[in-house]
């Protein structure tokens, strides 16, 4: 016996585009799985059309962190994976809680956002969040923590306790 399986085509595009704007249920993905980088279900996700981000290289990053103005890091992984190393002065907020979050980054709307995450699966997810909310100068880590560490550039990693 065969089953057929058919999905409204206006439900579907309102199910992949709602970014931001949809109520969610947001479950974080668990990064030790193989699909890592695969969004969890319900967060908000990057439209196909979505034009290809503005991009900075880790060695661009690293000249600007001199800057008086310089960017705010926002690291969009898991807090496991923020714990076990991250760029210095970065901000944890996990992909898939970016628009619940939106109040937090408030004071760097007008400034550059700069976005990683393990590979760029989720950092494109929370840029379009944040593009979507308004954020008009963010950029993407051309390479990702993946690049940042085989550049051998510093990497924070907090000191266990007792």
């Amino acid at each position: 016996e065969r089953t057929a399986w058919s999905v409204e085509p206006a439900l579907l595009i309102a199910m992949i585009g709602s970014g931001c704007s949809a109520g969610s249920d947001t479950r974080e993905t668990d990064p030790d799985a193989a699909a890592a980088e695969v969004p969890a279900e319900n967060a908000p996700q990057a439209p196909a059309s979505a034009a290809a981000p503005n991009t900075i290289t880790a060695t661009e990053l690293v000249d600007l962190l001199e800057d008086p103005d310089a960017p705010v890091i926002l690291d969009v992984r898991s807090p496991k994976e923020f714990e076990e190393g991250h760029f210095p002065g970065a901000i944890n907020l996990p992909y898939d809680q970016i628009c619940d979050r939106l109040g937090s980054l408030e004071q760097y709307r007008q400034g550059e956002v700069v976005v990683y995450c393990r590979t760029g699966r989720r950092a494109g997810i929370a840029e379009s969040a944040l593009s979507e909310a308004g954020f008009e100068n963010v950029r993407d880590l051309e390479g990702h923590m993946v690049a940042w560490r085989q550049a051998e550039f510093p990497v924070d990693v907090p000191a266990a306790c007792c």
